[in-house]
């Protein structure tokens, strides 16, 4: 009977040690120029130890012109603009120009109203692109800030079935013992 406890703890040891906790890098925006501006959140995955981020999802909402519209969903590779929705962070701070948080190619997303929006870095310095359903393409110099918030921590199924293990075990001990 020791050897089958024994074998249940090494289990759950190992289930312990190849469990994996996720979380969700995501970083807060914010962009302002004349005729467009907007806030919101992306969430994104590093590529390996490289402070390049793929942009996986987005949340948030634009005002322009005609009023306030709320992001509706994250656009495809290379649909507007040239989109390669890959966010810089903390970014590229060259002299005497503003943090670089995108590439030239930026990161692009649609609005509930039909518009699209781009945020990138064209002729060296922060661009906002919005295009209207109608193809019109409106480019400005933007002010763009992008903080990460602190990770937080999904729970692992794997590690929650591994101290059930564990619990397991120690209760047949138990009984095993003052049997």
């Amino acid at each position: 009977m020791k050897q089958r406890t024994l074998g249940l703890c090494i289990l759950a040891l190992v289930t312990l040690a190849i469990s994996s906790v996720g979380h969700a890098d995501t970083f807060d925006f914010s962009f302002s120029g004349i005729l467009f501006s907007g806030s919101g959140t992306f969430t994104a995955t590093e590529e390996g130890a490289t402070d390049v981020y793929d942009v996986t999802g987005v949340t948030g909402t634009v005002r322009d012109w005609a009023g306030s519209s709320n992001i509706s969903s994250l656009i495809g590779l290379n649909k507007f603009n040239g989109n390669d929705n890959k966010l810089i962070f903390p970014g590229i701070a060259p002299p005497f120009l503003p943090t670089k948080f995108f590439d030239g190619n930026g990161v692009s997303f649609a609005l509930a109203d039909g518009d699209d929006i781009d945020l990138n870095d064209s002729w060296g310095s922060e661009f906002a692109v919005i295009g209207a359903p109608k193809g019109l393409v409106l480019p400005e110099a933007s002010t763009i800030g992008i903080a990460k918030n602190s990770p937080v921590p999904e729970p692992s199924t794997l590690a929650l079935f591994g101290t059930g293990i564990f619990g397991i075990a120690g209760a047949i001990r138990l009984k095993l013992r003052f049997a």
